[in-house]
């Protein structure tokens, strides 16, 4: 099959956010074949340590336009995460930076040949695993968005297709769009992004700039970007930088997924870009369904305000009943999502990449939540983020919102406790929002801590994380 449209086509692939040069769909895979030229029939799976960058991109779209299985892990973080994982998978070849290959040779990586080209170097690695992946497996990614984690999703090509075709019809994408890559590549959302433009046609204007550099935006300007993509924290430093008093003419479409953003910053970057004749679309979805499963519809987004959203083209909704209380009359209960971006499953070493299709298209997202009778999708929370302070059972995904209508905040359990960090507030307000959650809640205050922190810790793609905040609350 012909996987997100790739083909040797004379219109922009890349457009080159440095230094403006324009690569055409048939370049880039010109330059993939020069890159992966080294690796022999035999030679089935690359490891990228992906960057926003041209290598990274020639890397990708060359391993899924030729059937080579390809992980992308996050080649920002320390190399030392990353050998654990090649390691682990023993893959037969690992394109990265220039250094990439000297590099994991001094951490005990066996490397056999190191192949420079232009913007990295591809890494022929020793003692390669005996396996022959599944046929259908086409990409690697870590459900955490880091190197972190060796567990990985293992997904097919129609998976990524069918989801970037599916996104593409949602958003009504053609070859005019000009896209400002804002979100890293390994993170599942950000090469949703890129693929679903690819599949239409549409070129990516690329750059590893961030949303609180002027050169972002700078480059908004010059290449009349329509649009860009942000996690909950993106449109926290929005605000910092002064996103509603800029001057964006070209901007149309502004995408919102990575979890749930508090109903104030909806509501507020909703208004906005309606009044300038642009979009918000806020959308749902995991790795494990190769990108995004639901979005909202911007028409529908005043009356549908906190809903996770309706399925895409492809894919629906059920809810498997649990012992949650109802809401609204509207059973509760796990979500569960069938469609053909599902996963074929994971992988935990590399014996897991002969497996084949696991889940047959069915996924238990893990998420608590229920349908209201449009179909619009509501999130209630998260099956393992329930606290219990003193037998009462309490929501922290609902706790955390509550706390995010004053500002950034995350929360976590205790042993018969709930820990609030928060990066905002006196002392004093803090105390007195601790009274107005205990009686929400209705839990004694003393259950509820809240402490102020300079920042919410984040993982690269965006998300809290929540492993480091706990580490905070057992010191």
């Amino acid at each position: 099959m012909t996987i997100l449209g790739l083909r040797p086509l004379d219109t922009p692939a890349i457009i080159d956010g440095a230094d403006g040069q324009e690569i055409t769909f048939r370049r880039l895979l010109g330059d993939a074949v020069d890159l992966l030229g080294a690796l022999a029939p035999a030679r089935r799976t690359l490891f990228v340590l992906a960057r926003n960058d041209r290598f990274t991109l020639s890397a990708y779209a060359g391993a899924m336009a030729s059937g080579i299985p390809v992980a992308l892990l996050d080649g920002s973080r320390p190399l030392e995460a990353s050998a654990r994982v090649l390691q682990t998978y023993r893959p037969d070849g690992c394109a990265g930076p220039e250094g990439t290959g000297a590099a994991l040779a001094a951490l005990g990586v066996p490397v056999e040949r190191v192949r420079s080209v232009d913007g990295g170097e591809l890494v022929l690695l020793g003692d390669r695993a005996d396996v022959t992946p599944h046929p259908d497996l086409a990409l690697l990614l870590s459900t955490s968005g880091t190197t972190g984690s060796q567990k990985l999703v293992r997904l097919s090509a129609a998976n990524v297709d069918r989801n970037a075709t599916a996104i593409a019809a949602c958003l009504g994408l053609t070859p005019a769009e000009r896209p400002l890559t804002s979100l890293p590549f390994q993170y599942t959302f950000g090469l949703s992004v890129l693929n679903s433009h690819w599949s239409v046609g549409a070129p990516v204007v690329l750059t590893a700039e961030s949303v609180l550099r002027p050169r972002f935006w700078d480059l908004v300007r010059e290449h009349a970007c329509t649009s860009f993509a942000g996690v909950p924290f993106t449109f926290q430093m929005l605000e910092r930088v002064g996103f509603r008093d800029m001057d964006l003419p070209s901007l149309r479409t502004v995408q919102q997924a990575g979890g749930a953003l508090d109903r104030r910053l909806t509501e507020l970057y909703a208004t906005h870009l309606s009044g300038r004749g642009a979009r918000l679309v806020v959308m749902y979805g995991q790795t494990e369904a190769t990108a995004r499963m639901a979005w909202v519809p911007p028409g529908r987004l005043p009356e549908k305000m906190g809903s996770a959203g309706t399925a895409i083209p492809g894919g629906r909704f059920r809810i498997e009943p649990s012992t949650e209380p109802s809401a609204e009359g509207h059973q509760v209960g796990e979500v569960v999502y069938e469609g053909p971006n599902v996963m074929l499953g994971y992988a935990d070493n590399a014996a897991d990449l002969v497996r084949g299709d696991d889940l047959g298209g069915v996924l238990r997202t893990g998420d608590i939540g229920y349908l209201d009778t449009d179909g619009f999708l509501w999130l209630t929370g998260r099956s393992k983020r329930i606290a219990k302070v003193y037998g009462l059972r309490i929501n922290l995904d609902e706790f955390e919102l509550a706390v995010r209508e004053h500002g950034p905040a995350v929360a976590v359990g205790g042993e018969d406790v709930i820990w609030v960090f928060c990066a905002f507030g006196e002392p004093g307000q803090l105390t007195d929002l601790a009274q107005e959650l205990a009686r929400r809640y209705r839990i004694h205050p003393s259950t509820i801590r809240l402490r102020h922190t300079d920042e919410i810790p984040l993982t690269p793609s965006g998300k809290v994380d929540y492993q480091q905040v706990g580490a905070w609350t057992r010191a």
